[in-house]
């Protein structure tokens, strides 16, 4: 799969060392020569994508700064440091482990954004997959990039801090050191559950409330303040409070909202997919809201355009644009912590001020087509506000649904919040019956 989001595949299947050395060229040459910053997850296949990529942009006269294991958003963040011509995180970010993929990234410290996009697809498409000329191999390591990043979020967030006792689960993916150093530098005591490189990983990637139970029970267990959860590359951050519950992803850009609004007021970006718990916060402040299409380059896009003081996706992304523009969990934590602690408030004791909101997630393995099929089916089905944005979305003043196929897996993604969950559990599954 090719698209705004990357590059991606089942490794040994869609995606080979040779597809991936291709498409690395192909971007060096669209890039124009320079120095790129390159990283990656974790996963099995990532030691050699990692070499496939240095010898793409290699093969364009680039050079290549590795960064090793890293967060992707360490990655966009030093490219912006080191003015790189750009960079490429290798990581299926999300995806299931027999996945991987490569994110590109512009000078810009940014994703590519649509526009770039075609024109890189149209690039592609002329120049059939370019075969470069072996040249010397030219790479150097940084293994420092990671402390420049969590120095630069203390620089922000990190004064004054109570000593909170707090809990990670990294997958043992790229946030495995990073997130518990820059927590640690931050003042709180760090306790770590599946926090080590290894190129397997102990749960289902997403930092789902199903997916990290353990985490809960680990909280629970330790009597811990909060604990955090993020995806393989960590640009997703879930949160579980001090009861060891897990209050869901969507509510991690939620309380960042909380705390950047309460300190500078202004504009807020977020997806069509994110929970009406945004327009609650956002109206409580007095701001406005902005809804894109799904996807961080679309969300980035449109930051940049109205110039947001935050933004990003339900999915538990944060997008603080004054340290990066891109999905940050560190940057995410680090807010989080800071609230905590200005407000002397318990995860819970936030929450409990807000609206109960019940949103439920599902996916089926059908082609996009079949949302075209039913489309008129589904729209006379629930009466409401048609929003094609983005696939379909339908919304009342009871409750939202949101269909679409995924950018990132062939999949429909279903997805609806109500303040009934009886009602919305009854709808999705309405959705699900249609489309199936």
């Amino acid at each position: 799969m090719f698209s705004v989001s990357g590059l991606r595949g089942i490794v040994g299947k869609d995606l080979t060392t040779t597809i991936v050395s291709q498409y690395a060229q192909m971007f060096g040459t669209f890039a124009g020569p320079g120095a790129f910053v390159i990283g990656r997850d974790t996963r099995k296949s990532g030691p050699m994508f990692r070499r496939a990529v240095i010898s793409g942009l290699n093969a364009t006269g680039c050079t290549v700064i590795d960064l090793g294991i890293v967060p992707t958003p360490t990655v966009l963040f030093m490219v912006k440091k080191l003015k790189a011509q750009g960079g490429i995180a290798i990581t299926a970010s999300h995806n299931p482990i027999q996945w991987n993929a490569l994110k590109f990234v512009t000078k810009r410290g940014q994703f590519l954004n649509e526009e770039e996009f075609k024109r890189l697809s149209r690039f592609v498409l002329k120049k059939d997959m370019l075969k470069g000329k072996t040249k010397p191999k030219k790479v150097t390591v940084l293994t420092k990039g990671e402390d420049k990043h969590i120095e630069t979020i203390i620089s922000f967030f990190g004064k004054g801090l109570r000593k909170l006792r707090v809990g990670i689960d990294s997958v043992n993916g790229a946030g495995s050191i990073a997130l518990p150093k820059l927590l640690s530098k931050m003042g709180c005591t760090v306790y770590r559950l599946h926090c080590t490189f290894r190129p397997t990983f102990p749960r289902k990637p997403e930092p789902t409330p199903e997916n990290i139970r353990s985490l809960c029970q680990f909280v629970k267990k330790k009597k811990l303040d909060i604990g955090f959860a993020v995806d393989p590359d960590c640009d997703r951050l879930s949160v579980i409070d001090e009861k060891g519950r897990a209050i869901g992803e969507e509510k991690t850009l939620v309380l960042v909202t909380e705390y950047i609004l309460n300190k500078t007021k202004g504009h807020v970006v977020t997806n069509l997919s994110t929970t009406a718990l945004m327009d609650y916060i956002v109206q409580k402040f007095n701001c406005h809201l902005y809804r894109t299409k799904i996807g961080e380059a679309n969300v980035v896009s449109k930051m940049k355009q109205v110039r947001a003081v935050i933004g990003g996706e339900g999915n538990g992304g944060v997008i603080y644009p004054k340290i990066n523009y891109t999905r940050d969990a560190l940057v995410g934590a680090a807010m989080i912590v800071t609230l905590m602690t200005e407000s002397n408030k318990t995860v819970s004791e936030i929450c409990e001020q807000y609206p109960t909101y019940y949103m439920v997630k599902k996916k089926l393995k059908k082609p996009r087509e079949r949302l075209l099929d039913r489309r008129n089916k589904i729209i006379n089905t629930f009466k409401g506000k048609i929003n094609t944005l983005d696939g379909l979305k339908i919304t009342t003043s009871d409750y939202w649904l949101h269909i679409r196929p995924s950018q990132t897996e062939p999949l429909i993604r279903i997805i609806g919040e109500a303040r009934n969950k009886v009602k919305i559990n009854t709808y999705i599954k309405k959705v699900e019956a249609i489309l199936k």
